[in-house]
């Protein structure tokens, strides 16, 4: 059997062995990031419905489970676009919950966060990864290009209260960009975001793979290294050669512009 929903397994630097599924069509999403290597946006939008029916996802991911005999660590919300804007997405995650004992990770841009039926449908996940560039709303936008009706504060605020209530692994992941999100300030307002978020885990990533805009230019390791020890909270630099380090980290005293 063909596959057009799911896809992999595929080695993750996060995930280990991860079944990807996606919900929505190429590139249907809240965002158009400079840096996406899935492309450019063809649907700017934040209306949820089921881009994709539930039950063909599910038919799918049930014949995949019923061939494969090698080991997966994760089924993974990922794909072409916004995972979060399908509809059915909590109804799929619970189903998958009756079909196997695999954990189930979404990654998600965050940007539908706000939305109670959004929450809902992320609370039977294993793992939910949100995706936090910046503070501000003009790097925020400068990073995301997100869809007008998304607020960063209103995002912020959603995951602060989403963390209070999901206690499974609540991930974070800040993808920096140079000279667009890369900025002393930036990292020092993301430290204080952090601290109130609380997140299970920071990964610290840049532009990897061929990104939507190619002016969107990825920071070296050391540049990861150094914005880990300012954005602090036990943050994880993961590098393309697959190379993870938590950076030596500094005490919130010092972080001042002057000293860099």
């Amino acid at each position: 059997m063909g596959y057009r929903y799911i896809y992999g397994p595929i080695t993750s630097r996060r995930l280990g062995i991860s079944l990807g599924i996606t919900t929505v069509p190429h590139k249907v999403c809240s965002f158009d990031c400079i840096f996406c290597e899935v492309g450019k946006t063809t649907l700017l939008t934040t209306e949820r419905k089921e881009y994709i029916k539930a039950d063909d996802i599910l038919s799918e991911l049930k014949d995949f489970l019923d061939k494969n005999t090698k080991p997966v660590d994760h089924i993974t919300f990922s794909g072409l676009g916004e995972p979060t804007l399908n509809s059915q997405l909590g109804y799929i995650i619970k189903e998958i919950k009756n079909m196997t004992d695999i954990k189930v990770a979404v990654l998600s841009n965050g940007s539908l966060i706000p939305r109670d039926d959004v929450k809902y449908d992320l609370i039977n996940a294993d793992i939910v990864k949100f995706t936090l560039n910046a503070v501000d709303p003009i790097t925020y936008g400068k990073v995301c290009q997100n869809h007008p009706d998304i607020k960063v504060e209103e995002v912020i605020k959603a995951i602060v209260d989403f963390r209070k209530i999901f206690r499974q692994e609540l991930w974070i992941e800040i993808l920096l960009v140079k000279g667009v999100n890369d900025s002393i300030e930036n990292y020092m307002n993301l430290y204080k975001t952090l601290t109130t978020i609380r997140p299970d885990k920071i990964h610290i990533n840049t532009v990897v793979r061929a990104p939507a805009l190619q002016i969107s230019e990825p920071l070296t390791f050391a540049e990861l290294l150094n914005a880990s020890r300012i954005i602090n909270h036990g943050s994880q630099v993961i590098y393309k050669s697959g190379t993870t380090r938590v950076a030596p980290q500094i005490e919130i005293s010092e972080l001042t512009p002057s000293k860099f």
